[in-house]
C-alpha cells in the first residue's frame, strides 16, 4: 500500500507538466513527503526514507520494464500475455541480482507509462 502511494505521488510531482521538471531534488521530495502525508495519514516515513525506498523500486521496476521488453521482443506465434509475464519473470530472475521474482505489480501498473527516472 505504502510503496503504490509512493509511486503515485511521484508520478503526480515528478511528471507535473508545469514544474516537474524544473524542480529541485530537495524541493521535489519535500513536495513528494508532504503528499504521501496527505494519502497515508500517521505516517512515520521521513523525506530521506522515501527517497531511499523510491531508489529501490526505481530499480525493480526498471529490471521489470527490461524484462517486459524482452519477454515482448522474443515473441513467438501462438504465445498470449501469460507465456510473456512468465518469459519476462525468467529475465527479471535471471538479472534480478538474487532476487527470482518481481513483486511489484501494483506499482508498475502505476508507473508503467511514465518515463524512467
Amino acid at each position: 500500500m505504502e510503496d503504490v502511494s509512493l509511486c503515485e505521488v511521484w508520478l503526480q510531482i515528478c511528471h507535473c507538466p508545469v514544474s516537474g521538471n524544473e524542480m529541485k531534488f530537495f524541493h521535489m521530495w519535500k513536495k513528494i513527503h508532504a503528499e504521501f502525508c496527505e494519502k497515508i495519514p500517521g505516517t512515520t516515513r521521513t523525506e530521506m526514507a522515501l527517497s531511499s525506498r523510491w531508489k529501490v523500486l526505481n530499480k525493480e521496476l526498471g529490471k521489470w520494464r527490461n524484462a517486459l521488453a524482452k519477454a515482448m521482443d522474443n515473441y513467438r506465434s501462438g504465445q498470449n500475455r501469460t507465456n510473456e509475464m512468465i518469459q519476462a519473470q525468467m529475465w527479471f530472475g535471471a538479472t534480478g541480482g538474487g532476487k527470482k521474482n518481481f513483486t511489484h505489480h501494483e506499482c508498475w501498473e502505476v508507473v508503467k507509462f511514465a518515463n524512467a527516472s
